[in-house]
């Protein structure tokens, strides 16, 4: 009986490390700014897409042209491709590809396709050294 015991105490021991996987990768905090015709984005997303086959895709959201993500939040080491999205104020009615006869409504995109899906803005990140990063937008 003694010895069953010892055998469970040092199973229970070595079981969990036995489970345990590589640790995460390092994430860091990421902020900065973003600016429209040298105006603060009132409002909108930016996104960092990874390039990198390790890397963590993370969203943000710009608030008075601000946007930050705490560490925990935020990216992995490495280069992202990075989207910016500032919708309309006014939205509209489109029909729902989903049900038949409804609508949706949905906010239109402000801003060219070059901020966004034709993006080719990139971004190298080190949360080891996370520094504030700032993004300069024109339109016409």
């Amino acid at each position: 009986m003694r010895t069953a015991a010892i055998l469970l105490i040092v199973a229970a021991a070595i079981l969990p490390s036995c489970t345990r996987g590589p640790a995460p990768p390092k994430r860091g905090k990421l902020e900065g700014k973003v600016m429209l015709n040298g105006k603060p984005v009132s409002s909108g997303k930016i996104r960092f897409f990874a390039l990198d086959p390790n890397g963590t895709n993370v969203v943000a959201d710009v608030k008075d042209g601000a946007f930050a993500l705490a560490a925990d939040k935020g990216p992995t080491k490495g280069k992202y491709r990075v989207e910016f999205s500032v919708p309309s104020a006014t939205k509209r009615r489109i029909p729902n590809d989903d049900i038949p006869g409804q609508f949706i409504e949905e906010a239109p995109e402000t801003l060219p396709p070059r901020y966004h899906r034709d993006s080719t803005i990139t971004y190298d990140y080190d949360p080891d050294q996370p520094a504030s990063r700032d993004f300069q937008l024109t339109t016409p």
